[in-house]
């Protein structure tokens, strides 16, 4: 229960839905109450009591924000292309979770279903009531929906440069880590091997979630259960891989409420702080292969990785691969020492042929080797 709610609070559908839902309530609403609208007043002058004029109006707002919202879905279209032909596909899920995106499409979806619904009445012919500030609402959504289109003209421009991009990466990524922290102040080095012989398996193949750790940490001592996580986020798992092994004996109810907890699926996860550094290595690698050799993207990208490299280094528990962040769970995670490893390895083969990317590659790797 709590992994679906989490996927439909991470949906890039629910604001647009939501949205959606809201202008079509609007419409219901006017059509089944009926606002009295004194002559003296200022929204007297908003009123259009012909039929035939609110018809023309509701019938131009939906071609019209059509129009537009067709324009905007052909922007995306053309700005993900891009991405794919000359950064990295795996930058996908984070331009379309950006939130300002999800808003302009909702507001122009939920305008063109307030005027088709409030259409409805209006073109029938068993009766002569409809709203009489129907159509005056309907050019306001409108005028919102254009200053809104020229806000995402914007934003569409701006996420073509590779620079914004990175920079998103690096704002997420430090985030993430940051709110991984709060977790994992108090982390203890576990002595060997986590005594556990009980194990669970999800029964799911797919990439494991970044859980919400606190959450998990509430459940456990609430119940009094010692468990440890054995793959790390982000990893991909396989549905006879065992997620964990817990101490003592657990009824299935209490196994099913652990699971939720733990979100599997094909998305790529975000909210964990590795994926960040793999984007950038994506990006770099991706810059410097033969058909697009961009040594100026590649060192945009390094720039980013070094300055998350710095931060990880402040958290002193990455310099381990297992740790206990409290008393009832253990985790495993990846070192830095590893995270090094496997991003150097990455590096390097399309790095090589360029002496000034080499050698700041070299620094980075030497001014981390100095912080271990």
């Amino acid at each position: 229960m709590l992994s679906t709610l989490k996927k439909i609070l991470n949906s890039i559908a629910l604001i647009p839905s939501v949205l959606a839902l809201c202008f079509m309530l609007i419409a219901i609403l006017q059509i089944g109450i009926a606002i009295p609208v004194p002559e003296d007043s200022m929204l007297s002058g908003l009123v259009i009591t012909e039929k035939a004029d609110v018809q023309f109006i509701l019938a131009f707002i939906i071609g019209g924000i059509f129009t537009l919202t067709i324009f905007s879905y052909t922007m995306v279209m053309n700005v993900l292309n891009r991405n794919i032909s000359n950064y990295s596909p795996r930058l996908i899920p984070l331009l379309l979770a950006e939130k300002h995106h999800q808003l302009v499409l909702g507001f122009s979806s939920g305008t063109i279903i307030y005027a088709l619904i409030l259409a409805i009445p209006i073109a029938s012919s068993h009766t002569d009531s409809f709203p009489k500030l129907a159509a005056s609402l309907g050019v306001f959504f409108a005028i919102i929906c254009v200053f809104l289109f020229i806000y995402f003209i914007h934003t569409v421009s701006q996420s073509i440069h590779i620079n914004y991009v990175l920079s998103q990466v690096f704002i997420r990524t430090e985030k993430n880590m940051l709110k991984q922290h709060k977790t994992h102040e108090d982390f203890r080095i576990p002595a060997g091997d986590a005594p556990y012989k009980n194990r669970f398996s999800l029964g799911k193949a797919g990439y494991l979630h970044q859980p919400e750790f606190d959450k998990l940490l509430t459940f456990c001592q609430k119940e009094t259960i010692e468990l440890c996580l054995l793959p790390f986020p982000g990893q991909f798992i396989n549905r006879e891989k065992v997620l964990f092994t817990y101490k003592g004996d657990l009824s299935r109810e209490i196994l099913q409420q652990l699971s939720e907890y733990f979100a599997v699926d094909h998305e790529v996860p975000l909210s964990v702080p590795e994926t960040g550094f793999k984007h950038l290595v994506e990006v770099a690698v991706k810059a410097m292969s033969p058909a697009i050799n961009d040594p100026g993207t590649a060192k945009s990208a390094l720039d980013y990785f070094a300055q998350l490299l710095e931060l990880r280094n402040a958290y002193p528990y990455y310099a381990y691969d297992t740790l206990k962040i409290s008393q009832e769970v253990t985790r495993s995670l990846v070192s830095q020492q590893k995270l090094l490893k496997y991003c150097f390895t990455e590096l390097e083969p399309y790095l090589k042929d360029d002496p000034l990317l080499m050698d700041y590659l070299q620094h980075i790797k030497h001014r981390n080797d100095l912080a271990e």
